[in-house]
């Protein structure tokens, strides 16, 4: 088999390709962008060993035909990642998210014989707030307003101002990014969609939930908050929990996510679906906080500051239902055991820079994006 791989030498296609077939030829496509590779800006040795590499943005692959015709597989992980960031560097997100997957698609159309499959690594902010219910009946939130979050409102409420209770993220929710990274992330699989059905070409979706674990940029502030807490806890640096504390995401961890995603591109029955990726368990920011801490040994130490970013969702949680239909059991390494794999890694590293994370702060503060409760 033949796989073309575009970010394949960021975060999640390290660990892909260490798990994709020996045999296999790989191609991979990353154009190393300064933000996501601060520590190195060239393809690791062992990345060439495995993989023939190219140094290009996806928007410019079109002069690759001749390299890629073959391909089997296609897997297009490049993406500009951040919901902050893409709230004021609107065109970049737009440029490298919408417009690189046209392009791609643009190469892939002159390929004399077309990839079987497609998958697309998306993301759970496609969802945005997500689905709610009251115990009755399931409501689709319009976004939390900023007039409620200043007065320190931070669950997502009812036209009658009582709160909702969320409702794990199934496939067939509607679709509301709250975030320019999410509508750039929505636009990626509708182009994908699109082209696919036209081509006969299976396309697999995968939305990702929060992905973590080793092999994470260190020096990127905007890449997850794991790294930001693990830094923090263990250099002993202040802390800050945004709004109460209580915001729950699904952490899934990157070997797991990188395995889900060669079982797609392994699976010899046709497959063409949207398919979430994530634990199925809801986390809250104070319970990552203190099981890093009795990982690292130390106490946990943080604020709580009431501050928050607009376009961010209460909560997120995956069903994973339909993969566990279509591909067999989950069984994802729990947030403990992968917090413990990725403290090993950590301590190898060189610790984030908290001059890096306070300027990413005050950036997001003077675009008005980064806010405080009032009073």
């Amino acid at each position: 088999m033949k796989f073309l791989v575009t970010g394949g030498a960021g975060f999640i296609g390290k660990w892909l390709l260490e798990k994709l077939p020996i045999d296999a030829e790989v191609v991979v496509i990353d154009s190393l962008d300064e933000q996501a590779h601060c520590t190195s800006r060239d393809f690791s040795p062992e990345l060439k060993a495995r993989a023939t590499c190219i140094r290009a943005d996806v928007q410019f692959v079109e002069d690759y035909k001749e390299v890629i015709e073959g391909t089997d597989v296609v897997i297009h992980l490049a993406s500009q990642t951040g919901t902050g960031q893409s709230m004021y560097e609107i065109s970049r997100y737009v440029q490298q998210n919408a417009n690189g997957t046209a392009k791609l698609l643009e190469l892939i159309s002159r390929l004399e014989h077309k990839p079987r499959r497609v998958i697309l690594s998306s993301s759970r902010a496609v969802y945005g707030d997500g689905a709610y219910t009251d115990g009755q009946q399931v409501y689709y939130s319009r976004g939390r307003r900023i007039e409620d979050l200043q007065q320190g409102i931070w669950e997502v409420l009812d036209d009658q101002g009582q709160p909702l209770k969320s409702l794990p993220m199934h496939e067939d929710h509607l679709t509301k990014p709250t975030s320019v990274y999410g509508l750039t992330k929505l636009w990626q699989e509708q182009l994908m969609q699109n082209y696919c059905t036209s081509q006969n070409i299976n396309l697999v979706t995968l939305r990702f939930q929060n992905v973590y674990g080793p092999k994470q940029e260190l020096g990127n502030p905007y890449t997850g908050i794991i790294g930001i807490f693990t830094n923090a806890i263990a250099q002993d640096n202040p802390l800050e929990l945004f709004e109460d504390g209580l915001v729950t995401r699904d952490f899934v961890f990157v070997g797991d996510v990188a395995e889900a995603v060669v079982k797609c591109a392994l699976h010899e029955a046709p497959l063409s679906s949207i398919i979430n990726i994530g634990t199925g368990q809801a986390t809250t920011l104070i319970d990552v906080v203190e099981t890093i801490a009795e990982i690292v040994g130390k106490p946990a130490q943080y604020s709580i500051s009431g501050r928050f970013r607009v376009g961010d969702v209460r909560h997120a949680i995956a069903d994973m239902s339909r993969y566990e239909m279509l591909l067999g059991s989950w069984s994802p390494t729990s947030l403990k055991d992968g917090l413990s794999q990725y403290l090993q890694w950590y301590l190898g590293q060189k610790p984030l820079s908290q001059e890096s994370l306070q300027a990413s702060f005050e950036e997001m503060e003077r675009t008005g994006l980064l806010l405080s409760k009032r009073g």
